[in-house]
């Protein structure tokens, strides 16, 4: 499994709900039909929030980036988030214990 973490801040404005269903909106249209997507979280902290998109696979992953650009709406979604505020990184599973 491969997980994209992404956390932001919110645009000012921006509410906690205003969020959820913009990514509402996202997970229907667009990221439910790419391959390989398993889920979406969305987390809070006192930092910011953080994001987590589980994958099948690196590749997975990799393309549907290259496919952002045929996101509904993109607009709406990228304006939920405080411009300079993303950072990223990429997590490989190696193992887990339950």
């Amino acid at each position: 499994m491969y997980k994209d973490i992404i956390n932001y801040q919110l645009a000012d404005g921006i509410s906690e709900q205003h969020l959820l269903d913009v990514a509402g909106n996202i997970i229907e249209s667009w990221m439910k039909k790419q391959t390989g997507f398993i889920r979406w979280e969305i987390h809070k902290s006192a930092d910011g929030y953080t994001d987590i998109v589980y994958w099948q696979s690196e590749k997975d992953a990799k393309n549907s980036e290259k496919d952002m650009v045929n996101i509904p709406n993109a607009a709406d979604w990228y304006g939920c988030y405080k411009e300079g505020s993303i950072n990223s990184q990429n997590l490989q599973s190696i193992g887990l214990f339950e």
